[in-house]
Order: C-alpha cells, then sequence, then structure tokens
C-alpha cells in the first residue's frame, strides 16, 4: 500500500501535456487536441522505454533513494551517461518549466477575462516557485505539485461528467462508456489528492 501511495506522489513525472489547452489566440481547438495526444503517445513511449531498460539495475541497486541515485545507476552503464543524464534532465526541465509559465500565463489571462496581462501570471508564478525550492524539500514539493496537479484533473473529470451528460452529440453505450471512464479516472485522482506521499 505504501507503494501505491509514493507512486501516487510522482504523477507530477507523468504529466504536464496541456500547454497548448491554454494557447487558444494561437492555434484552432483540433491542431491542441492533436498535439497533446501526440505529445502524450511519445512521452509515454519514452517513459516506458526507460523504465523497462532500467529496471535491471535496480537490482544491484542498494544504496539511499534521493535526488541523485538515478545518476548513480546510470554510472555503471557507462562513465559519459550521468554526464548525459545531467544535460537532459536540466533540458527538459528547462522546457518544461518554460511551457507550464507559458501555460499558466495563459490559463491567468483566461480565469481573469483578458483584465489581467499573462506577463503579470508570470511574475507572480515565478515568485512562488522560487520561494518553494528555497524553502522546500524536492520530494515534498514534487508530491505537493501531483497533488495539485490531481485537484485540477479531478475538476476536470466532473466537468467531462457533466458535459457527456448534457451532450445530445453522445448517446447510449458510448455515452455509459465515457461518463464511467471519467469517474473511474475521478476516483484516483480523488485517491491521489489524500494519500500520495512524498518518496524521500
Amino acid at each position: 500500500m505504501e507503494r501505491l501511495r509514493l507512486l501516487a506522489g510522482l504523477l507530477l513525472i507523468v504529466q504536464g501535456f496541456e500547454t497548448s489547452r491554454y494557447l487558444g489566440n494561437a492555434y484552432d481547438p483540433a491542431m491542441r487536441v492533436r498535439s497533446m495526444r501526440l505529445a502524450q503517445l511519445i512521452a509515454g513511449v519514452i517513459y516506458l522505454l526507460f523504465v523497462i531498460t532500467g529496471l535491471p539495475l535496480l537490482m544491484e541497486f542498494h544504496g539511499i533513494a534521493d535526488e541523485t541515485a538515478i545518476i548513480t545507476l546510470a554510472g555503471r552503464v557507462a562513465e559519459i551517461l550521468p554526464a548525459l543524464l545531467i544535460l537532459a534532465a536540466v533540458m527538459s526541465r528547462f522546457s518544461a518549466a518554460v511551457a507550464d509559465t507559458v501555460g499558466a500565463g495563459g490559463l491567468f489571462t483566461e480565469l481573469s477575462g483578458s483584465r489581467l496581462s499573462s506577463r503579470l501570471g508570470y511574475i507572480g508564478l515565478v515568485a512562488v516557485a522560487i520561494l518553494l525550492v528555497w524553502i522546500g524539500n524536492v520530494f515534498d514539493i514534487v508530491t505537493l505539485a501531483s497533488r495539485v496537479f490531481a485537484e485540477y484533473y479531478l475538476l476536470q473529470c466532473l466537468v467531462a461528467i457533466a458535459a457527456t451528460f448534457r451532450t445530445a452529440r453522445v448517446t447510449g453505450m458510448r455515452r455509459t462508456a465515457l461518463i464511467t471512464s471519467f469517474a473511474v479516472m475521478a476516483v484516483i485522482l480523488a485517491l491521489i489528492v489524500v494519500f500520495a506521499i512524498p518518496v524521500g
């Protein structure tokens, strides 16, 4: 059970494809939907390959599970791999930070009815992020962010259920299947919000 709670605390690691959702001023809805689906498929394949190829190394790992454990494991495969992994992680996090900041700025403008600029949203978001990193533990921050994202996606599932009930374009078994799938996802996300714990 504890391992499931630890896994729930890592939800943030395997999400982040909703950025184009908030770029409505630049792209039409169909393009944004396609971009999010493609991003999910590509990232999903990469994550699965990474986990599968890393499993044999975990059998020999007896160190401390901290932020740098994966780098220690990578060093057993090739001496240059830790440096490449660090570079990839830095670039990945940088691109994710930029994408999330852009998305948050767009959401800030959208929720304010365009009364407040996205630039103001950027400033507020960056200030809060700096404060969290300054005073918080990395694993605690990841778990907190995972819970917040789970809450957000939970609300999205509830909105999807309500929209499916109201629409006349989806009927019969397809409507039932959609509502059931959204409800199952909502329950899983609610469990993540309540039970997720940090790894470290």
